[in-house]
């Protein structure tokens, strides 16, 4: 057997859902499979028969199940493929099986979460108690950390968020209107909801996203008002930015040193002209990771087949093709101090030794007990194109 169901949104999906063979059912028993009771038009099909379930709106008989698994298929990039758990039963018998979501990082943080809601703006002279629907719903999760996570689903095609600002489905809210809501402790699945609820009318809003499948960060910036009847985007007011790289000095706050790639090795440097000579320079791009965590790679502006990285325990210029070396970083702010963390590596950080002038791995405990302030490393903005 396998189910073919008409959605768009395969989020909509719940990681777990109990049928029991055999008997009548209704659509509360379906509302098991869906965050948000909505249609969605499922065919079954068992064993040739090619026998076509009811709407889910109507009450159906659910046969015997004969296979162990099933697909529901939504757009091309989000078929979901459940097994079946418990698979003994005897034909015909009136006994509960459980078909269970393959796991996944993506279902893990974001679709087995049961706070999903519908995204309401309102404004003041709104007859609607609700507000205005923004044409999708707010899924929330957790990250590792327990801070919370954010994302788009269930998106309508009409609707402002797809049709307006291009969202697409699980892009992830990383901020709104000047708020952090990726990575936040705050920002829970309510407040954000009342975030959307309260923006502005008539001022600008600005949305940070991010889209997985591109890896890249937009920036939203519109402006709604409001009708008696509805809330509606100012027209010509919406403008889609893509984050581009930017091109950065990396500086050790302790001294005002920079890093600098002199043929081709990695020293620290004080110059008058860091601003403007590309030897200090460094491509800094930043995405999320499979546990929705910022990663920043440093790419060298005069040379872009090397990177920034860490050549076994020491800070290096890597080749691009060095499976073997760390190439990646996260960011994390200490006191007043911001440290490079080497991927693969969370327990340790870079850290400016001044005696030594130089960048070198320390544990957590190591950068807690730190007396001095200024042993993070300063990341100033350029003029220059990436």
């Amino acid at each position: 057997m396998y189910i073919r169901a008409n959605v768009e949104n395969v989020d909509l999906i719940l990681s777990t859902i109990k049928i029991e063979r055999g008997r009548e059912s209704n659509k509360d028993d379906f509302s098991r499979l869906l965050h948000k009771q909505r249609l969605l038009n499922i065919k079954m099909y068992t064993n040739g028969d090619n026998k076509k379930m009811d709407d889910i709106e109507a009450d159906g008989l659910i046969p015997h199940v004969q296979s162990t698994s099933f697909t529901v298929n939504g757009d091309e990039d989000n078929d979901v493929e459940f097994s079946e758990t418990d698979s003994s039963a005897a034909p015909g018998n009136n006994v509960r099986i459980l078909y269970q979501r393959l796991r996944t990082q993506d279902s893990i943080q974001l679709d087995d979460s049961p706070f999903v809601s519908e995204i309401f703006v309102k404004h003041a002279d709104e007859d609607s108690v609700k507000g205005d629907p923004l044409g999708g719903f707010l899924c929330t999760g957790s990250r590792s950390d327990g801070t919370f996570l954010h994302a788009f689903c269930s998106l309508q095609p009409d609707g402002i968020l797809a049709k307006d600002f291009s969202v697409k489905d699980k892009d992830i809210l990383v901020s709104l209107n000047g708020k952090k809501t990726l990575g936040s402790f705050e920002y829970d699945h309510g407040v954000v909801l009342a975030l959307f609820r309260t923006l502005p009318m008539t001022e600008k809003i600005s949305m940070v996203i991010y889209n997985r499948k591109s890896e890249t960060f937009t920036t939203i910036e519109f402006l709604l008002e409001g009708t008696k009847e509805e809330v509606i985007v100012k027209e010509n007011s919406v403008k889609l930015m893509t984050m581009q790289p930017k091109v950065k000095v990396l500086m050790a706050q302790k001294d005002s040193t920079s890093l600098a790639v002199r043929n081709e090795e990695l020293t620290l440097r004080q110059s008058a002209s860091v601003m403007s000579d590309c030897t200090y320079h460094f491509i800094v791009r930043k995405w999320l990771d499979g546990g929705y965590y910022l990663k920043y790679s440093f790419q060298v502006q005069k040379n872009k087949s090397k990177f920034l990285g860490l050549n076994g325990t020491q800070l290096d210029i890597v080749n691009d093709t060095d499976v073997a070396s760390i190439k990646t970083f996260r960011k994390e702010k200490i006191k007043r101090d911001v440290y490079l963390r080497p991927c693969g590596r969370d327990d340790l950080y870079l850290c400016f030794n001044q005696t030594r002038k130089l960048f070198e791995l320390k544990t957590r405990e190591h950068v807690h007990a730190l007396k001095e302030e200024g042993c993070g490393m300063f990341m100033i903005n350029t003029f220059c194109p990436p």
